[in-house]
């Protein structure tokens, strides 16, 4: 999905503006880094997109659908076609690998057979099939932060939103899941990942977006995570 801010600034109470003045144009089926020093504003934007915040001004379109218009009861449909990870997983402890991520489509109401197909392609596809009936105490981060990415799989999304996804892995676990987003991008789903990794930006290169005191300050295609001029 494409996402486009137009003249965007989300001021907290009582004046703590978190994000300024941002025009930014991501196109469909990018993959797109945000970077910035704590307190930029990157985590921030990723609510904006998410709709779990409104700007105070200016305008968010993802898709066809104008975030700032939308009714309160369509949010749940809109976050259907976005995936959301974060660096804390969120996975329910008493539940398989298989049962968190069923969960998700189990409470949407979709078919058993459907739950049962979907939830084995995406545990497939993020390389746990051998480890669906553990349960997450039992796996290691980077194989938990697969499981949070196979539940954000489980609909099908057009846009995937990922916060931090690595800040608590180790380097060749980041590298793994960097590597998982990357094979998502290339199936055409548009990717948003906010990351203090720069080893991570710098090897896999793609477009670098930076934030620094809520203001957009450079948008850099195949980016490094600093500016070679500054």
């Amino acid at each position: 999905m494409r996402i486009k801010f137009s003249g965007v600034t989300k001021i907290f109470k009582p004046d703590i503006v978190a994000v300024k003045d941002v025009d930014l144009d991501i196109a469909k089926g990018e993959f797109v880094y945000i970077v910035g020093t704590t307190g930029s504003g990157k985590s921030t934007l990723l609510r904006l997109i998410t709709r779990e915040a409104l700007p105070t001004r200016g305008s968010i379109t993802v898709g066809s659908v104008n975030l700032r218009r939308m009714r309160a009861g369509d949010i749940p449909y809109y976050r259907r076609d976005v995936g959301m990870v974060a660096q804390d997983f969120k996975l329910i402890p008493h539940l398989t690998v298989f049962e968190n991520v069923a969960f998700v489509m189990e409470a949407m109401s979709v078919p058993p057979k459907m739950v049962e197909y979907r939830a084995a392609s995406v545990i497939e596809q993020v390389g746990l099939w051998r480890r669906r009936f553990m349960r997450p105490p039992q796996l290691s981060g980077g194989e938990q932060q697969r499981v949070a990415i196979a539940r954000a799989l489980a609909n099908s999304p057009s846009l995937f939103i990922a916060d931090e996804p690595t800040g608590n892995l180790d380097f060749r676990t980041s590298e793994e899941i960097v590597k998982i987003l990357l094979a998502i991008n290339a199936a055409g789903v548009t990717v948003v990942m906010t990351t203090h990794n720069q080893y991570l930006v710098d090897s896999y290169r793609q477009r670098v977006v930076e934030l620094a005191s809520g203001r957009v300050v450079r948008d850099e295609h195949a980016g490094r995570y600093a500016d070679d001029d500054a």
